[in-house]
Formats: C-alpha cells, sequence, structure tokens
C-alpha cells in the first residue's frame, strides 16, 4: 500500500485513492464510510448534524465501536455518531458484479 501524499478533497477522488490502495475488491484491505455527526444538545434540540466521509481500514472488531470512539477522539463528549454507511467503490461494486460462485 502507498501512503496518502495528497489529501483527496472530494468524495470521488478519495475513492479513487482507496481503490488504487485495495489489492482484492471482493475482501478489500480498505473502504470508505460515510458518518453523521450530531452535535449537542442534538438536532432536535438545536443542535447539528454533519456528514464525514472518510477511509477506514479492515480489520477484525466491530466497525461501529471503532468508529463511535473516532467521532469522541475527534470531536470531543459533545458529540456523537447518530449515523453510518459504507459505501463501495466503483471497482468493488464491478467485482461483486462480476463474481461467480460456481
Amino acid at each position: 500500500m502507498t501512503t496518502l501524499t495528497e489529501t483527496p478533497t472530494t468524495v470521488n477522488e478519495l475513492a479513487k485513492w482507496i481503490d488504487s490502495q485495495v489489492t482484492d475488491p471482493l475482501h478489500p484491505e480498505m473502504m470508505m464510510v460515510e458518518l453523521q455527526i450530531e452535535q449537542y444538545p442534538g438536532v432536535r434540540e438545536g443542535g447539528d448534524l454533519f456528514e464525514v466521509v472518510a477511509p477506514v481500514i479492515c480489520k477484525p472488531g466491530r466497525l461501529g465501536d471503532r468508529l463511535r470512539a473516532w467521532v469522541n477522539r475527534e470531536y470531543g463528549n459533545d458529540h456523537r455518531l447518530a449515523d453510518w454507511r459504507t459505501v463501495p467503490t466503483t471497482r468493488q461494486i464491478r467485482a461483486e458484479f462480476e463474481f461467480d460462485e460456481f
């Protein structure tokens, strides 16, 4: 894997960078995750909600727990992970479409 020399500024650039790091798109070593982060007191009470897209290294363990810990470290106790989802890259989608089990 190569290191990130220039920070991707768009989601498309990030997806391309992740694709360049992955050796097997059916079992990616890295994936893109979209996070919704809520700031205390919460959206319903007038707080803020924003989205972050980030690369995540795939490793054993619960990803949700890792993401919650990351949000706490990066943004502090007044923020929480409201929701998250993985975003497959074009190469990963194509590999799943072309995969033949039999």
